[in-house]
């Protein structure tokens, strides 16, 4: 979500539009007009939404191509095409999965859904004889805070059992404070795990307490069938243990709930055998087929910096048809996000009609919400050279509620991409502001596409509305936008019944575009801060040019 600069007249607001208006804009509600199409069009699916290898999903697909060509885009894709076809798999649970935990004492089979929730599937998940599961306290490796859960121990062909989150410090230079990390994600828990040569790995959740509110959540996010690309990391044995069942698992072992939860407050966790087995047959059904990037290109003005490319991106998925809410399964995902494909739509029409000096690669990704699929397809088969990506300007959500004065750089400290915002947004009367309590930029970073982006060293941020709205407090803005967090997102709720700010959107768009062209005619390309832990592949990819 985002939301843009207003002005107190009407008039202030005509004279500042036109003055900032780059040469590629039309000026007035135009804009507006053109995002409330696009959004429409995306949004109004009442079939299917817009889920990858779904008729819906490729409709959206040509409606993205047919929009870039007449915005004299050139394409990108394989055989002169918009599109960059992703292999991917999708992996169905079937009635017959079996997952047994075998303690001293007792034997408990567990339902999948209620005492436990798979991330993946397949053949690869299976766990066929008696495996064991060790404590690995938060399952991390994090070797800038001297921490290791890991050391010393050999978790091979066990199965890791972790706690969620990280451990909790009021020293901001300790895992951030009470800041989540990348730590924290599930994802790197699991690699991590697997990497040591685990044979998988157990979430415990609702440790120290509580958790029915996380649970719900997660049991909702699982509940859709898996997509993964077609190759990829083994997707072994992973899953989320329900809160009763956490402590059911632990009293079973060697160490209760309770003497778990005060080593984790004290900071004085370690690893222990719990004295319980894991065996898991599971029954899936397969599906493979394959979904679309959308890829195009502008070329730049100055021939001495064709070499360096500029990516501004936006995922055009969302996910379809799942769990009924009040009557309706259709999730439309119109701010998640419809309103950000539009808005980069609109943007590469601008930069098309005016380009920047370098070139501008539009990228409209699949499989973002499966776990940022297209575009990690799109890095490691990259069209140009990964070297030559010199900066990525990721679009998920635009300003809907309000029209707002301040802004939030995701990751923007992290990169020289932080100050150029800095400067753009100065220029439009906007504030770059620091993420509200909550709000944790770290984990926001990891969540959407310019996470792919970073790992492969190049400089990336998103850019989210801040709380100073022109028609609310910022604690009433905070509030608002917690509820829609809570209530609408990633629900059948974010259609296109809820009011939608189009003024906001527009300007927010403005935004965007401003810095987009800024980067595109920079003179020097965008940099990793000295210490980020991207510099490296920034440097690797620039040594073998790749």
């Amino acid at each position: 979500m985002q939301i843009p600069n207003s002005f107190r007249t009407a008039a202030a607001v005509s004279v500042a539009v036109i003055a900032l208006a780059p040469a590629g804009w039309g000026v007035g509600p135009s804009l507006e007009e053109r995002l409330r199409e696009h959004v429409q069009y995306l949004g109004s699916d009442t079939q299917e939404g817009r889920f990858p290898g779904t008729p819906g999903g490729e409709r959206t697909v040509a409606y993205l191509a047919a929009r870039l060509k007449e915005a004299g885009v050139r394409p990108l894709g394989g055989g002169g095409s918009y599109f960059q076809w992703v292999p991917l798999v999708e992996v169905k649970p079937e009635g017959g999965s079996r997952l047994v935990l075998r303690g001293p004492e007792e034997e408990m089979v567990l339902s999948p859904g209620e005492d436990y929730l798979l991330t993946a599937g397949g053949p690869e998940t299976w766990v066929a004889a008696p495996t064991p599961l060790i404590f690995v306290g938060y399952g991390i490796i994090a070797p800038e805070y001297d921490y290791n859960d890991y050391q010393g121990l050999d978790v091979r062909g066990k199965i890791a059992v972790v706690l969620e989150g990280e451990p909790v410090s009021a020293d901001r230079g300790f895992f951030a404070g009470d800041e989540p990390t990348v730590y924290s994600a599930f994802e790197t828990k699991r690699r991590t795990a697997l990497s040591r040569g685990a044979a998988g790995i157990m979430v415990l959740t609702g440790i120290p307490g509580g958790g029915e509110l996380r649970w719900k959540g997660l049991r909702r996010e699982y509940a859709w069938p898996g997509i993964t690309l077609a190759y990829g990391v083994p997707e072994d044995l992973a899953i989320y243990l329900s809160p009763a069942m956490s402590r059911v698992l632990l009293r079973a072992g060697s160490h209760t709930p309770e003497r778990v939860a005060s080593m984790a407050r004290r900071g004085t966790l370690h690893a222990f055998p719990m004295g319980v087995t894991l065996e898991f047959h599971g029954r899936f059904r397969l599906r493979h087929f394959r979904a679309a990037n959308v890829v195009g290109s502008i070329p730049g003005t100055d021939p001495r910096l064709g070499s360096e490319n500029v990516v501004v991106s936006a995922h055009w998925d969302h996910l379809g048809r799942g769990p009924a809410m009040g009557g309706d399964a259709i999730y439309n995902g119109v701010v998640d996000n419809a309103i950000g494909t539009a808005g980069v739509l609109e943007i590469a029409r601008s930069l098309a009609a005016a380009p920047a000096r370098r070139p501008v690669i539009v990228l409209l990704s699949t499989g973002e919400e499966e776990g940022l699929l297209g575009s990690g397809f799109f890095l490691y088969h990259s069209p140009v050279p990964l070297s030559s990506l010199v900066a990525n300007v990721n679009v998920d959500g635009l300003a809907f509620m309000d029209t707002f004065r301040d802004v939030i750089a995701v990751g923007g400290e992290r990169s020289s991409l932080g100050a150029t915002l800095q400067l753009v947004a100065s220029r439009r009367g906007l504030r770059v502001a620091p993420a509200p309590p909550g709000m944790a930029t770290a984990e926001s970073f990891a969540r959407s596409d310019q996470e792919v982006f970073a790992q492969q060293g190049v400089p990336s941020i998103l850019i989210n509305e801040g709380l100073r709205w022109d028609h609310a407090s910022p604690e009433a803005a905070l509030r608002r936008e917690l509820v829609w967090l809570a209530t609408v997102y990633h629900t059948p709720k974010d259609d296109l019944e809820q009011p939608l700010d189009f003024k906001a959107a527009a300007e927010h768009c403005r935004l965007i575009e401003a810095l987009v062209r800024e980067i595109a005619d920079a003179g020097d390309a965008p940099h990793w801060r000295s210490g980020s832990r991207w510099e490296y592949r920034q440097l690797v990819n620039r040594a073998r040019g790749r």
